[in-house]
């Protein structure tokens, strides 16, 4: 047992003496094993994921990739402060969240810049709560009151017995917040409102904020004024799909106030609507049949072999007449939410986050957009967030070009968190502009950079970015940030098969012995 006891100790100051060497190899192994099985298994190739690609062409991209020397920018005779505010709508007893959101705002931005902020509640604010909000921030501060006209729902007044039986149904079918009658005043509210307070009205440009939020990466520039630089109007940082039965008449209500008021969509319309116009031909009853690709094909070769036998030439074709009686048995598809030919997909900008114009939404057709959905009742029948209602909005006035995906900026609330690699070589030493919030050892310990990396002093948590899980709806930003013009052209979408190209090959296959 000794002996035993002799070569077990002998063993373990073998290892301590090359525990550098050991450390390094089972490091070496590990690291080996996570990389196959992320890349491989059973032979399989996973496809890079979203948030490892590059995002970005002429249309946009990340203003700066990495670290900038804030001193030196802000000294560029170049710069101008911009007439800009955060805004956030919160409450008294929000404060412990609020202040976490500043905290994190302030860290990160606002310790070099210095915005203002402004603060709306629909019941006075608190000594308490100013107080501890001016202590702080680095910026000037206001508080304002939201008025009964611009917080109430009209038909809390005109029709409560309604009103209160649309928000307890809605709670009493599980809807996300439906129940709460006050999440329904905060929709309606940010939908189109509060770009009209006076407070709001006082400035150029705003930076939508919320209670319990954190920032991630440092933002060494100025993004109010890189997007007046580079003609941006609205910023987003996450794009997600609406739960449909929230929404269920918002596309029906918008394609009608499109025709109404005959509005040509913009460009930017085609990131959130898909397209059942798929041919281009004159035969409208082709045109109802096929609202998808998938449909092209077997519908044209019906079409074809149903003419075909209809020339007589030969009347025991079994294979034409089966065609025939079955076309003659069916009945024209519907598509539950088309209307035009479009339906709207759920795409939205996540709204938490907003950096953009005021005038972006405080506009002619903007506002009749919101007067008219307000009348047809869906704020408070249905649950309308205010993020879809923004995204069709934009869709309406705005190109591809006027929006910034805002990729750098490390962000999360709630469950949606995005947060950006770090980007090669241009990672800078964290500076504090404001003795609050010097950085101690731990805290200026970063994540890794990676070669699509857009970052400054990330610090990312362990969850999954949400570019990864709406990996679709990213696509679809991206395929229209390296469209041609001539797949932009238009805001409306048109058919993009041609009929009788397509006849013309298929033809070939089916009647190759004619």
């Amino acid at each position: 047992m000794l002996r035993i006891r002799a070569k077990v100790r002998r063993a373990c100051e073998e290892i301590s003496d090359n525990r550098e060497f050991f450390l390094t190899l089972a490091a070496s192994i590990v690291f080996l094993f996570v990389l196959l099985t992320k890349v491989f298994v059973k032979g399989v190739v996973f496809p890079i994921e979203t948030s490892d690609k590059y995002i970005g062409s002429d249309r946009d991209k990340p203003f700066y990739e990495g670290c900038v020397d804030t001193m030196q920018y802000l000294k560029d005779p170049a710069y101008t402060k911009m007439n800009a505010t955060f805004v956030m709508l919160t409450r008294n007893e929000e404060i412990d969240g609020v202040l976490h959101s500043v905290n994190s705002l302030e860290s990160r931005f606002n310790q070099w810049f210095h915005y203002p902020y402004v603060f709306l509640n629909d019941v006075p604010f608190s000594e308490e709560f100013k107080r501890e909000i001016k202590n702080a921030v680095s910026g000037e501060v206001q508080f304002g009151l939201v008025d009964k006209y611009m917080w109430q729902i009209p038909e809390e007044t005109s029709d409560p017995r309604a009103f209160k039986n649309a928000i307890d149904t809605q709670g009493d079918r599980g809807f996300l917040y439906g129940g709460s009658a006050s999440y329904h005043r905060m929709c309606r509210f940010y939908s189109g409102s509060f770009y009209r307070h006076p407070l709001v009205q006082r400035h150029e440009w705003y930076w939508r904020v919320e209670p319990e939020v954190d920032f991630y990466c440092d933002i060494t520039y100025d993004p109010f004024f890189e997007m007046a630089r580079h003609n941006k109007k609205y910023g987003f940082n996450i794009l997600i799909e609406e739960i449909y039965a929230t929404v269920p008449n918002l596309f029906r209500y918008t394609m009608a106030f499109i025709k109404k008021y005959r509005i040509k969509t913009k460009t930017l319309w085609k990131l959130f609507s898909m397209n059942h116009y798929i041919l281009k031909t004159s035969n409208q009853e082709l045109q109802d049949w096929v609202n998808f690709y998938r449909d092209v094909e077997p519908k044209l070769v019906e079409k074809l072999i149903i003419e075909d036998f209809l020339k007589g030439e030969d009347p025991e074709d079994s294979i034409g007449l089966n065609f025939l009686i079955r076309r003659s048995k069916s009945s024209t598809p519907i598509v539950e939410d088309k209307f035009e030919n479009e339906e709207y997909n759920l795409i939205h900008f996540w709204s938490n986050f907003e950096i953009a114009r005021v005038d972006t939404f405080d506009n002619p057709i903007y506002n009749a957009y919101f007067e008219y959905l307000d009348k047809m009742g869906g704020f408070w029948r249905e649950r309308w967030g205010d993020a879809p209602v923004h995204s069709l909005g934009l869709g309406l006035t705005m190109n591809v070009e006027d929006i910034h995906y805002f990729r750098d900026i490390g962000y999360q609330h709630s469950v949606m968190a995005h947060c950006p690699k770090n980007a090669p070589h241009k990672q800078l030493v964290y500076k504090e502009g404001d003795p609050r919030h010097k950085r101690g050892y731990f805290k200026n310990w970063y994540d890794s950079t990676s070669e699509n990396g857009s970052g400054c002093r990330c610090s990312c948590p362990s969850q999954r970015d949400t570019e990864d899980k709406s990996s679709e709806c990213m696509d679809r930003w991206k395929n229209l940030l390296t469209a041609d013009d001539a797949e932009l052209d238009g805001g409306r979408h048109s058919g993009y098969v041609d009929t009788n190209k397509v006849e013309r090959k298929l033809k070939q296959k089916l009647f190759q012995s004619d």
